[in-house]
């Protein structure tokens, strides 16, 4: 680590002062954070890991019921959006509450790679999405098939989220 970044650290630690002594002094607050983190996240993957299951599944269905699970999919991921963005914020307030921890900690950056990685990976398919939205023809079926791929990515980046969050929390 360099001068540079042994600065901004004890600057953010000096910032964070006074949420760390109220976090680290209020068990019903702990509580609070880590609940609000280990929910939303829950909710999030959930949503997310049942819709892969069901778009996985889906090039077996009748194009009605396709369409229907299609139109599914585009209304869960408003849920599933907020659920990480809550998910977010008490991650951040988790790691503001232990600064100097997380900083150096391996898990706790493999773990932000995976959720940039989910959310690339949610972009793609929010893409492919759009495509289906719009083409019926050829474009959708290449845009099916990255939804499927889509689905499965992100399934396994959910999983591996939450392996990695178990190491991070035993590691603290």
């Amino acid at each position: 680590m360099g001068l540079a970044s042994i600065v901004v650290v004890r600057e953010l630690v000096g910032l964070t002062a006074p949420w760390r002594s109220l976090f680290s002094h209020s068990a019903p607050l702990e509580m609070s954070v880590v609940g609000t983190h280990v929910l939303s996240m829950l909710v999030a993957g959930g949503l997310a890991i049942a819709h892969d299951r069901g778009t996985l599944r889906s090039g077996r269905w009748a194009p009605p019921i396709r369409a229907h699970h299609f139109a599914e999919l585009h209304a869960v991921h408003r849920t599933i959006v907020v659920a990480l963005a809550i998910c977010m914020l008490s991650g951040l307030a988790l790691f503001a509450a232990d600064v100097k921890t997380f900083v150096v900690s391996a898990p706790f950056w493999i773990k932000m790679a995976l959720i940039a990685m989910l959310l690339g990976n949610a972009l793609l398919m929010t893409a492919a999405e759009g495509t289906l939205r719009l083409d019926s023809g050829g474009a959708a079926t290449l845009a099916w098939a990255r939804v499927r791929a889509t689905s499965i990515v992100s399934a396994c980046l959910w999983g591996s989220i939450v392996l990695v969050s178990i190491v991070l929390s035993l590691s603290k």
